[in-house]
């Protein structure tokens, strides 16, 4: 029986992707919650009861509407069976999910600090071999850089997985390592990749790595939190979406790198998780020209974060990957060298606007192309910028990864360092 207050199923936000497996075709379902522990594969056939699935039909009423559109033999028992799976793995919204969502944030908060989520699987636990492998990408943390006395204010690294984009966070972080032994204060933003917005999402909770605990400053949490909840256009701006920071990735691979910088610095963090700049660059269709910083509380939390650099010294990360191309993000054509060169482009225009700390600039290069290239890092490079007044700096380590098997689909990263 579906764990549903309506019992009409109603599908989370999920990634879909559709595959090929002994000549047949597959849709291959993944939580990007990560509260389903595995993906879960259905067949081709049973793809027009997913897209019924909306909340708005029970399972009697999808099973008619999918089969008076097309010819489907499928059995009724089979999408019966369908819909208990996904409810089974906390895949349909309703009562099971929302239980498991709070059990979950339950045990989160409980804890002594944040468990890495993605420890022991896309990176090492173990810290001689996390130590290893970060080394293998940056061998000699020495540079030739000359900052001249400037100040680093911001940086902008990457958040794409070690093997992929080893190399780019290596270049960036070896080139800012002199520069942070100072640092009291990490504004950690980072994409919220489940989180809608303008939003800016907070937590109490300290994040961990397999070599040390970065303690939040849990202090200054309060403080924002205070700001952001007279937000009334949800209830409890700043913990609304908490539950993300569990399994978010993007905070957690920018910490590594921090913490590697840094060794054993006593510098304080505060992780911020970005939600969605979508509503940003279009409403209903029409591309918008109102911009982020009209919103009152997220405008007056940044306004005390930069006070708060004003007075301890701070550095602002923006934990951010750019472009995501090809069919594994839905585009019909693969990528290839015209598109990869069109790709690049728009990129280094992005990246003009971010070492020049122009954070509106850097939105209207999104907005006027419509986003095209799906930014993901947009929140979180815009906040940095806007937080940290940064009005020059340089680029680097720009990659074009593989988001594929056949290299089809690309995901585009950089870093940069703001002074």
């Amino acid at each position: 029986m579906l764990h549903s207050d309506t019992g009409r199923p109603k599908l989370r936000s999920v990634e879909v992707q559709r595959v090929e497996k002994d000549g047949a075709g597959f849709f291959v379902i993944n939580d990007p919650r990560r509260m389903a522990k595995q993906a879960i594969m259905v067949r081709q056939e049973l793809g027009p009861f997913l897209a019924l699935a909306d909340g708005s039909k029970t399972v009697d009423e999808i099973i008619a509407a999918a089969k008076s559109q097309a010819q489907n033999d499928v059995q009724d028992d089979a999408v019966e069976d369908l819909f208990q799976r996904l409810d089974d793995l906390f895949l349909l919204e309703g009562a099971n999910y929302e239980a498991e969502a709070t059990r979950l944030l339950d045990e989160y908060r409980a804890a002594d600090f944040r468990v890495p989520s993605l420890e022991g699987q896309a990176y090492p636990d173990d810290p001689d071999e996390l130590l290893d492998l970060i080394e293998s990408f940056a061998p000699d943390i020495s540079t030739d850089q000359d900052s001249s006395g400037k100040t680093l204010k911001a940086v902008v690294t990457p958040h794409i997985d070690f093997n992929r984009g080893g190399e780019s966070y290596a270049e960036l972080w070896r080139r800012a390592a002199p520069d942070l032994q100072d640092v009291e204060l990490a504004v950690v933003f980072g994409t919220d990749h489940n989180g809608p917005g303008p939003r800016l999402t907070l937590t109490h909770q300290s994040y961990a790595t397999a070599w040390n605990i970065l303690p939040t400053d849990t202090d200054l949490v309060t403080r924002l939190a205070r700001v952001l909840k007279s937000d009334k256009s949800l209830d409890d701006h700043p913990f609304a979406d908490e539950f993300n920071h569990v399994n978010e990735h993007s905070i957690e691979l920018a910490s590594i790198w921090l913490n590697w910088a840094i060794g054993d610095s006593a510098v304080k963090m505060l992780p911020i998780l970005c939600g969605s700049l979508g509503d940003y660059v279009q409403e209903d269709g029409q591309l918008r020209d109102a911009s982020p910083s009209d919103h009152p509380q997220i405008a007056d939390a940044i306004g005390m974060l930069q006070q708060v650099a004003l007075h301890r010294r701070t550095l602002f990360v923006a934990a951010a990957d750019l472009s995501h191309i090809g069919p594994a993000f839905g585009d019909e054509e693969d990528t290839d060298d015209v598109i990869r060169r069109e790709i690049e482009e728009h990129d280094e225009e992005l990246m003009s606007a971010v070492i020049k700390g122009e954070h509106e600039t850097f939105l209207e290069a999104v907005r006027r192309e419509d986003d095209y290239s799906r930014v993901c890092g947009l929140a979180p490079i815009y906040m940095s910028l806007w937080a940290a007044g940064a009005s020059e700096g340089q680029w680097m380590g720009y990659q074009q990864c593989p988001a594929d098997a056949d290299a089809k689909s690309i995901v585009s990263i950089a870093g940069a360092l703001l002074y």
